[in-house]
């Protein structure tokens, strides 16, 4: 008897003992899975060769880093509803 059912345990484990679950413990199936469109793109970004010249001149990058760092220098005013520059 305890052969008998040692044999009906071990069957079906080393049945599946070659191939990974199909299903997670969540009943999720834990194959994989097929890339989003995120993915993909970011894919292709990365295989794509670096750009030979910048979008934006090096004049509007040093302006646009200039006006950024000064925007961190002012104080945050109390309320959203406050006026940060002057209205002359």
């Amino acid at each position: 008897m305890k052969a008998w059912l040692a044999l009906l345990i071990a069957l079906p484990l080393a049945a599946i003992a070659d191939q990974p679950p199909a299903h997670g413990l969540s009943g999720d199936i834990a194959a994989d899975r097929l890339p989003t469109a995120t993915e993909r793109a970011l894919e292709q970004q990365r295989r794509s060769p670096p750009a030979t010249h910048s979008e934006i001149s090096n004049g509007v990058y040093v302006d646009s880093q200039r006006r950024l760092s000064d925007s961190f220098r002012q104080p945050i005013p109390d309320s959203f509803g406050n006026q940060t520059r002057d209205e002359n």
